[in-house]
């Protein structure tokens, strides 16, 4: 199949998609739903001589019952646990929940990545969460001061360990006589 035909296939396709989920019955659902979270009416228009007051019962449904939905999936330490196999897979279980808890609620912003998805579940009759792992190396550059010989040793022993991780850039010896002071520069990549 020739590209450009391909390109041609995949953009009839992407504007069918499109064409139906303007025109469906669930798009509808889910702009009725939003304008009426907003407090907005467009079908039932004002009539004069009448209060104009809106409404917000579905606001008030949705923010109340946001709290207890929190609860159940972020009101534990434990957003997700991993169930051991048999005993020998205990300690491997543990580790994998705590990590992956970790992960999830300290390093990435687990709480307010469930309340968008719940919230969204409960307007849009959908939720959705775009999960990735990212792998990147960060240098760090470190510099040392007054350094005695057995602290430099321990240091350059730590750079030959690190498989080319760490590396010492610069390394300056000062005579004892002036002034007992040893300074090295490190660069870490991890």
């Amino acid at each position: 199949m020739a590209v450009s035909d391909l390109k041609a296939m995949l953009a009839a396709q992407k504007a069918e998609a499109l064409s139906v989920n303007n025109a469906s019955e669930l798009s509808s659902d889910r702009e009725r739903a939003m304008e009426y979270y907003l407090g907005n009416m467009p079908d039932l228009p004002a009539q004069e001589g009448r209060s104009s007051a809106v409404s917000s019962d579905v606001a008030d449904t949705v923010e109340g019952l946001m709290p207890s939905l929190m609860d159940i999936f972020a009101g534990s330490d434990e957003v997700v646990r991993f169930e051991p196999v048999g005993p020998e897979d205990e300690e491997a279980a543990q580790q994998e929940t705590d990590y992956v808890n970790h992960v999830f609620m300290q390093k990435n912003p687990g709480f307010m990545t469930l309340y968008s998805f719940i919230k969204d579940a409960l307007l849009q009759k959908v939720g959705i969460v775009k999960i990735w792992w990212e792998e990147r190396e960060e240098e760090e550059r470190e510099t040392y001061y007054d350094l005695t010989e057995d602290q430099y040793a321990l240091l350059a022993q730590a750079v030959e360990m690190s498989d080319g991780a760490m590396k010492i850039i610069e390394h300056t010896a000062h005579n004892e006589a002036e002034e007992p002071m040893e300074e090295a520069d490190a660069e870490a990549a991890s």
